[in-house]
């Protein structure tokens, strides 16, 4: 499955994101979990976001 990583304007990092969904004022972050479902980990608010790129 394609995976990306998202980075926060604090320096963090989130690996191994599946799907990012666009919210009203963030966006949804989502990862695969046990049993291979995709569930939303975190939600990052706009101004927090830098960018999300595919991981290679």
């Amino acid at each position: 499955m394609f995976s990306m990583t998202a980075e926060l304007s604090d320096g963090t990092t989130i690996r191994d994101v599946q799907e990012v969904v666009e919210g009203s004022n963030g966006v949804h972050l989502k990862k695969e979990v046990e049993g291979g479902d995709v569930k939303r980990v975190a939600y990052i608010p706009y101004p927090q976001l830098v960018h999300v790129s595919p991981d290679s």
